[in-house]
């Protein structure tokens, strides 16, 4: 079969693999969408994992099925796949934290997302395989593990309707940020971006007003504030893993507000704040990590809602073949919002 591995960063090849085998309680999936995440083309991040099969945000069909798969699933089903998936027993899972959860961060897709077979393991078919509606498209299941992530920041950030919400950073997520925040009831949704058509999309996905920083004399902040009676935002949200950008939103929340880090920073890189302006003003500074099955099956019912449009959320589709063509673009940040690889195309 065919498959697109990384050797590094801006190194990807299409390679030929064997297809792989089933144990009696796993399954086979044909893949047909792959949505490319920017931590397949963050250089620090997938460096460490190179060679590998890149993707993690297939959908697919089930081809075969172990003779002691879980029941719930037949061949032909239409799927979508976490990549990882938690057991559901410690005490991580307990508290909800499934993303601290050790068998959550074992498992994982055989070879990879972007691949044209992938084999699921019994953890990963069990606890969050989840059979697509069938009036929902392939495209819009490529879209539940990323949206889901979003999902679960807001829930991190603990939302409230009425929240000003502020958003720095308009790229794919930074885009269901904006309509999720419109969707749930935000009082005002300030965004920032440097790339002008962004903020044109973000305006016609709810936000209430967008800043393009290089071309103000108005900073970001003094945006955020103008629109919110001097205060600032309850929560803003960061989706740049930049120690400026985190500053920012720092910046940029008013008294008793929270911000909320999307990205990783690179390990190593570190970052001044100051301690007086987060205990004084009870700024809460928190990460939001992947997400849970919880939030899977949450978004596949907001897209089942129409909640996001999906053809102004997805921007481009390339066949395998060009999946290193699709993986600069999603790198290079400026024309693209999710880049989806057709797996499946002849």
């Amino acid at each position: 079969m065919k498959a697109a591995k990384a050797f590094d960063y801006d190194d990807v090849r299409i390679v030929d693999l064997p297809e792989p085998e089933i144990g009696p309680e796993e399954a086979l999936v044909r893949v047909t969408l792959c949505g490319i995440c920017s931590g397949d083309v963050t250089p620090w991040y997938i460096r460490k994992k190179c060679p590998i099969v890149i993707g993690h945000e297939p959908v697919g069909e089930i081809v075969k099925l172990g003779e002691r798969a879980d029941s719930r699933f037949s061949p032909g089903d239409r799927v979508f796949i976490h990549h990882h998936a938690p057991c559901h027993q410690c005490r991580h899972c307990e508290r909800g934290f499934f993303s601290m959860c050790q068998t959550w961060r074992e498992s994982n897709l055989d070879p990879g997302g972007m691949a044209e077979y992938v084999r699921i393991a019994k953890v990963n078919l069990e606890h969050d395989t989840l059979i697509l509606p069938s009036e929902m498209s392939y495209r819009e299941g490529a879209l539940i593990e990323p949206i889901a992530c979003v999902v679960k920041a807001f829930k991190r950030g603990r939302f409230q309707k009425g929240d000003r919400v502020a958003i720095i950073g308009l790229g794919f997520i930074g885009q269901v940020m904006v309509r999720l925040a419109e969707h749930l009831g935000a009082e005002v949704v300030l965004a920032s971006d440097f790339v002008p058509w962004r903020l044109e999309r973000a305006m016609e996905l709810g936000a209430t007003a967008v800043l393009n920083p290089k071309e103000s004399e108005e900073t970001f902040c003094d945006f955020v504030k103008s629109h919110t009676d001097g205060l600032g935002a309850d929560f803003v949200l960061v989706g740049p893993s930049a120690p400026k950008a985190i500053q920012e939103g720092i910046s940029c929340a008013a008294p008793g507000g929270r911000v909320l880090m999307f990205m990783a920073p690179q390990p190593g890189v570190k970052m001044e704040v100051e301690p007086n302006e987060l205990f004084f003003k009870e700024i809460d500074l928190v990460s939001s990590y992947s997400c849970g099955p919880d939030d899977t099956r949450e978004t596949l019912s907001l897209l089942q809602q129409g909640v996001f449009p999906v053809d102004k959320l997805i921007s481009h589709e390339f066949p395998l073949e060009e999946a290193l063509e699709a993986c600069r673009l999603t790198a290079a940040a400026q024309e693209s919002l999710k880049v989806l690889v057709n797996v499946s195309a002849e």
